[in-house]
């Protein structure tokens, strides 16, 4: 009798202790990593690096009322501390903006963000719905971004060289096309959603910068079929979901995988992150 009680006992112990890990993965998950902030760096044609132009991407910032314009200062102190030649943001600005907005001290904030060369933005399908189309140009002009829709623009480096940014249209709620565009020493796409750049692969450019995936938000070690599920209510982020990928010969794309959330205010495994690219330029001087 006496082993079947401490059995028992042990037993209750163990679900106890299980208990107490799930809550506190949960409270982790809803409560932690949301606010926390990564700094990924990127070096890409390390060879040129004597003629290196640093690239700042930040995307999915979701703002909603349980991550307001207070949260997103984190990222505005980090972004500068990376002093960027360009701040590029990849969409979805507001979760949802019908719900919750706050424009004049989201500008007022993200005006805060130095960068030498110029700021940059395209739409994502969240900056779509809700009414928040007819905000968002206002929004980040308003904060110095120059938003491209379908547009490109190039920027001629102190060094003598030129990069080219093309920025694509949302292809979920806009109509993204490609716009003619001579390139330069380097060229740079921008879309909100990873994969629309297989519809785009006959065009010259060197580097894709996406978002959208959020990398799933939850990634949880040796559950990935949780990871796949997420990723799966997702569209538009099926091949390239996280990180970067070579597409063609001297062509890649690069997921980043988002700053706020949506769906759920969780994530696990999937910490925040602003991504660093420091990318040598060959000069065709």
């Amino acid at each position: 009798m006496k082993k079947i009680l401490k059995f028992i006992r042990n037993i209750f112990i163990l679900m106890f202790v299980i208990i107490l890990i799930g809550l506190g993965c949960v409270f982790y998950a809803f409560k932690i990593e949301p606010y926390m902030l990564s700094v990924e760096k990127v070096e890409l044609n390390q060879e040129y690096m004597q003629n290196s132009l640093r690239v700042v991407q930040i995307s999915d910032l979701h703002i909603k009322e349980d991550f307001t314009y207070k949260n997103v200062k984190k990222v505005v102190d980090k972004v500068n501390k990376q002093n960027p030649d360009i701040v590029v943001f990849t969409g979805d600005l507001y979760d949802n903006y019908s719900i919750y907005n706050d424009d004049e001290n989201i500008i007022n904030l993200l005006s805060q963000i130095n960068s030498k060369y110029g700021k940059l933005a395209v739409y994502g399908n969240r900056d779509y719905g809700g009414g928040a189309v007819r905000a968002y140009e206002d929004i980040m002009n308003g904060a110095g971004f120059t938003v491209l829709k379908n547009d490109s623009i190039d920027v001629g480096l102190e060094n003598g060289s030129s990069v080219t940014f093309i920025g694509l249209d949302d292809c979920m709620l806009g109509e993204p096309y490609m716009p003619y565009v001579e390139g330069k020493d380097y060229v740079f796409l921008l879309a909100h959603e990873p994969d629309m750049v297989n519809d785009y692969q006959e065009y010259d450019y060197n580097l894709a910068l996406s978002g959208h995936s959020h990398g799933g938000q939850i990634d949880i070690p040796f559950f990935d079929k949780i990871n796949d599920k997420a990723i799966e209510v997702t569209e538009f982020c099926k091949m390239y979901k996280a990180g970067l990928y070579d597409i063609a010969e001297n062509k890649q794309i690069y997921v980043n995988t988002g700053i706020g959330t949506t769906h759920i205010s969780a994530r696990f495994g999937v910490v925040p992150k602003i991504t660093v690219f420091d990318i040598g330029i060959e000069t065709s001087n």
